[in-house]
C-alpha cells in the first residue's frame, strides 16, 4: 500500500478537485490569550477528525487533552484515531485515495513534502497572519520547519533528535561506559564485551535513519546521492549491517522480527534482550514506561571519520489540515490550543516532543518528572551541536525506506552479502526517485 502511496494521492487530488471546492473562511478573530474557553468561538457545531500514529501512551494523553477541549468547547465533536507507525501511512493513503483525509492529521517531515506536491495540504500562513494560530512564542526556525515554497503546510508539535538509549544495569554490571556520542565501532566493541560478561545482546538500527545519518557524517546529503547512483555512502552502510549481523553478540534476524523495534512496546530493549537502541527523542518517555526501569541517553553514533556532526533536530511531528476540511478554522483553533495553552500540555506533558512554544516549555519542564527532564537536557546538549536538518525526503522516499528494509533483512539472515545488497539498493532508489519524479 505504501508503495502506491504517491498515485493514490495524485488520483485522490483529481477526483475531490472536481467534487469540493473547501476553502478559507476566517469568521472572528483569536483572543490574545489562549484557553479552551475561547479557542473555538461561536455556537455551531463542528465535526473534526483527527488522526495521530503513536503508542498507548500517547494515545492516552491525546484522548484526554481532546476530551477536555471538547468539555470546554461543547459545540466541537473531535472523532479521534490512532494506530502505530507501521501501519499509519498505510491508514493515511487509503483515506487520501477515498477523498476523506481527516481534518487534522499527524504528519511527518518526510512526507510533508508528498502531501503538499499532491495539493493535499491547506496553507496554514493565513490562519497564522490573523493570530488564530498563535505563533508569537515559537521561535522562526521551527515556523520554517514545516513551510515549502513560503507558506506553511504544517506546525512541528515538538523539538526531537535522533538517540541511542542505553540499560543501565546492564551497562553497569558490564563495567562499560558509554560515550556522550559513542562511534559506531565503539559501539560494536561496547557490545562485545557486554555479551561476554553479561549474556546481553546488542541491536544495530540498518534503517533508514541510520543511512541519512551516516551520509550527513560524510557531510552529504542521502538523496542527492542516491539519485546520482554514488555508492559510497550506501556500501558503507551495508557493510556496517553485515559486520553486526555476523557478531555472535548481535540479536538474530528471526529474533529481532519478533520483538519488532518499530513498536514501542515490542523493542528488545523492553525486556532487556538486547542492552541498547535506537530512536527519536520523543519517543524515550514511552519506551522507558514500556521497560519500568531507568535507561540512559546518548547521542545518535558518528563515525571515527565523520566530516561533519551527524546530529541534528527534528519537528518531532506535525498537525497538517487537510486542504478538502470543510472546518479548516476550527481545525486551526484546536492546533492553537494543543500547541500555546497550559491546559494542554499539562497533559501532554512534551510526550511529543519538547513543547514549541518557549514559554510552554518552561512551565512544562518545571512539572515533568526526572524521566522527561532528561529528554529536555538532551535535547539542550544537542543544539549546542547540531547541524541544519537535511530537506524534506523527496517524492519515492518511503518505497526507498521499504528496500532499504528489505534488504537489511535478507542480508542479516545471511541470503545475500553487503556488496551485492549495496548494488540492489543503488541501483533501486535510483529507479525509485528518478519515476518518482516524472
Amino acid at each position: 500500500m505504501r508503495k502506491k502511496f504517491l498515485s493514490l494521492i495524485v488520483l485522490t487530488v483529481m477526483v475531490t478537485s472536481l467534487l469540493a471546492g473547501c476553502s478559507y473562511n476566517k469568521t472572528s478573530p483569536a483572543a490574545d490569550t489562549k484557553t479552551a474557553d475561547d479557542a473555538s468561538s461561536g455556537d455551531e457545531n463542528v465535526t473534526l477528525s483527527l488522526v495521530w500514529w503513536g503508542n498507548q501512551t500517547r494515545n492516552d494523553l491525546t484522548q484526554k487533552a481532546t476530551e477536555l477541549y471538547m468539555e470546554k468547547n461543547p459545540n466541537v465533536t473531535i472523532k479521534t484515531e490512532f494506530t502505530d507507525w507501521s501501519g499509519y501511512w498505510d491508514k493515511v493513503s487509503t483515506m487520501a485515495a477515498g477523498g476523506k483525509l481527516p481534518d487534522i492529521m499527524q504528519q511527518d517531515y518526510a512526507y510533508i513534502a508528498q502531501f503538499q506536491e499532491s495539493n493535499q495540504l491547506a496553507d496554514l500562513t493565513p490562519f497564522i497572519e490573523d493570530g488564530t494560530i498563535d505563533t508569537a512564542n515559537i521561535p522562526e526556525s521551527i515556523i520554517e520547519s514545516g513551510k515549502i515554497n513560503g507558506s506553511v503546510y504544517a506546525l512541528s508539535l515538538g523539538s526531537n533528535a535522533p538517540m541511542m538509549i542505553y540499560d543501565k544495569e546492564i551497562v553497569e554490571k558490564a563495567g562499560v561506559t558509554i560515550p556522550e556520542q559513542p562511534t559506531i565501532d565503539e559501539i560494536y566493541e561496547i557490545g562485545q564485551i557486554i555479551y561476554e560478561k553479561t549474556g546481553v545482546q546488542t541491536h544495530f538500527d540498518g534503517g533508514i535513519n541510520m543511512l541519512q545519518v551516516l551520509a550527513r557524517t560524510n557531510g552529504v546529503y542521502l538523496y542527492d546521492q542516491l539519485r546520482e547512483g554514488v555508492p559510497d555512502v550506501t556500501k558503507q552502510h551495508f557493510n556496517n549491517v553485515e559486520r553486526f549481523a555476523e557478531a555472535e553478540f548481535s540479536i538474530p534476524a528471526s529474533l529481532l522480527v519478533e520483538k519488532n523495534p518499530d513498536i514501542v512496546e515490542t523493542k528488545p530493549i523492553v525486556d532487556q534482550t538486547t542492552w541498547n537502541d535506537f530512536l527519536f527523542s520523543n519517543q524515550f518517555i514511552s519506551t522507558s514506561s514500556a521497560a519500568g526501569r531507568d535507561l540512559g541517553i546518548c547521542m545518535y553514533p558518528t563515525t571515527a571519520d565523520a566530516v561533519a556532526q551527524p546530529e541534528y533536530l527534528k519537528p518531532s511531528m506535525f498537525f497538517s489540515i487537510a486542504e478538502t476540511s470543510k472546518n479548516k478554522e476550527a481545525a486551526a483553533k484546536f492546533i492553537d490550543w494543543f500547541t500555546n495553552s497550559e491546559e494542554a500540555n499539562e497533559i501532554l506533558m512534551a510526550e511529543r516532543g519538547i513543547p514549541i512554544n518557549t514559554e510552554i516549555a518552561k512551565f512544562v519542564k518545571g512539572k515533568v518528572d526526572d524521566i522527561t527532564a532528561q529528554v529536555f537536557d538532551f535535547i539542550a546538549k544537542v543544539t549546542v551541536v547540531a547541524e541544519p536538518i537535511d530537506p524534506p525526503n523527496p517524492s519515492g522516499s518511503s518505497e526507498v525506506e521499504e528496500l532499504d528494509k528489505k534488504l537489511v533483512e535478507t542480508l542479516r539472515y545471511g541470503e545475500i552479502n553487503a556488496e551485492d545488497a549495496a548494488n540492489e539498493f543503488i541501483t533501486g532508489s535510483k529507479e525509485i526517485l528518478e519515476e518518482a519524479a516524472k
